[in-house]
């Protein structure tokens, strides 16, 4: 098979099977190439929202200082190969071709369920063998201890990024039972953990489920005076090691927040962060907004653990790093001489609350024009009500996985209990040129909702 030809057997896959949590159908794809993943040093991040930059940053920390670097994420933005990716570069259409035609031999050859997700991380797998990759970075597609990339059988160091309400028909509708599919990533082979910053429900969530782990035999099940202790020293100490004999010298960091400084920098018009933290100072963040901060020092405590496991990651690398991030769709933006937009893939509440404070942030007392796409698995209809009454306009669209989307029209109408002002668009290019004709020269175009047609609209706004 060519390589178009097996990106339409991969997408008719994908819309057949559509997201099947479990880790029954990954491991025999797994199985029938020998345990891909086997040696291969991983660095596995689970999270609702950072994973994408938490990735992005300590990627080219780790390529910047010499170390070639695999990185699996999802969802892709801009072209459908950047979901692999060896040193921020994606691979040839040919290596894609040479080994996702054996993988759909031998899932065909095996009568396989293996969804779309599935296969294509078995598929960087092979690739980042292939290239000799010295390490991997591997973002959770979706939840944690049943996502596809749990099939690992080792990981260097786990990475739980910030956790909130997301993919409540998969993952439950509760804050404590979306924590704990992020925190199975943390299993027996587990060695060093990192927790970015959470909220407080979330950080008690995590001490409740590092003293479960941390319990040496039964007579400690019953102990509560002692997972109490343990309890108030997991809060007060963000550097801990636990020694037990299923989770020997699991060392966990908790990033801390208030070690962190940080202020806002604006030169020749761009927007920066000026960031310091632990031994870090002044490192200039090109990525915005006090999310990314949290982000940043998530990467710099990760990166202080690879160093302790003998990667040699320099300072100068790390600086060049964030001062030259660029993450398409996550709070950029684009500007010409008559309209600002700003792209940001914010999908479910806390996400969009992120993007909000930005907003308030950089942009105060400016007219907003929303283009927004929802899929029925958020609790988009919270969304709208809180946000919706801010906007002058409103143009909804629907986003590409039909199966999944809350259709623009019928989209609209739930807007319009919130803000008349609300028009349903058939496309992008014409949801585009609706918001164009609400925009006044200090207007901005505010397009969010699904990173899925993120790069449909860089594409239609930069080729304009």
């Amino acid at each position: 098979m060519n390589y178009l030809e097996c990106r339409e057997w991969l997408e008719n896959r994908r819309k057949t099977l559509g997201s099947v949590p479990g880790l029954k159908e990954v491991n025999k794809l797994l199985d029938a190439f020998g345990r891909p993943d086997k040696g291969l040093p991983i660095v596995h991040i689970a999270g609702t929202n950072g994973k994408g930059s938490i990735g992005y940053l300590l990627e080219h920390s780790l390529a910047n200082s010499g170390i070639k670097v695999g990185r699996f994420l999802s969802p892709a933005v801009v072209d459908e190969r950047e979901i692999i990716l060896v040193n921020g570069k994606m691979v040839p259409k040919t290596i894609w071709e040479k080994n996702l035609s054996l993988i759909i031999e031998t899932v065909e050859k095996n009568n396989l369920k293996a969804t779309a997700f599935e296969i294509e991380f078995v598929l960087s797998l092979l690739i980042f063998k292939e290239k000799n990759c010295d390490i991997i970075v591997l973002e959770c597609g979706m939840g944690g201890k049943l996502d596809a990339t749990n099939a690992i059988e080792n990981s260097l160091v786990d990475i739980i990024a910030s956790i909130s309400i997301d993919h409540i028909a998969f993952l439950g509708d509760t804050l404590k039972d979306i924590s704990l599919h992020k925190f199975g990533i943390i299993k027996e082979t587990s060695k060093n953990v990192v927790l970015a910053p959470q909220v407080e429900e979330v950080e008690r969530y995590f001490e409740d489920y590092v003293n479960n782990l941390c319990k040496p035999n039964k007579a400690n099940n019953n102990n509560s005076k002692e997972r109490k202790n343990n309890s108030k020293e997991l809060s007060k100490d963000s550097n801990i090691t636990i020694n037990n004999k299923n989770f020997e010298n699991l060392h966990i960091i908790k990033s801390d927040r208030k070690a962190a400084k940080f202020k806002t920098s604006s030169k020749s018009g761009s927007i920066s962060q000026i960031l310091s933290y632990k031994n870090y100072v002044n490192l200039n963040l090109n990525l915005i907004g006090k999310h990314q901060c949290d982000n940043a020092i998530t990467v710099l405590d990760a990166i202080e653990v690879l160093k302790g496991e003998g990667y040699k990651i320099t300072d100068n690398a790390v600086k060049k790093a964030f001062e030259n991030a660029v993450w398409p769709g996550r709070f950029e933006i684009i500007k010409n001489k008559d309209y600002t937009f700003i792209l940001d893939g914010a999908h479910n509440m806390d996400a969009v609350d992120r993007l909000f404070e930005n907003i308030n942030l950089y942009f105060t007392n400016r007219n907003l024009i929303y283009i927004i796409g929802m899929y029925k698995d958020k609790a988009f209809e919270n969304v709208i009500e809180k946000y919706a009454p801010k906007a002058k306009a409103i143009v909804t669209v629907t986003p590409k996985d039909k199966s999944r989307a809350v259709e623009a029209f019928e989209l609209g109408k739930i807007v319009k209990d919130y803000n008349e002002v609300v028009t349903a668009a058939d496309s992008y290019f014409e949801a585009l040129e609706i918001a164009k004709l609400f925009a006044e020269k200090k207007d901005v175009i505010l397009i969010f909702g699904s990173l899925s047609f993120m790069g449909d609209f860089r594409s239609i706004i930069n080729n304009k």
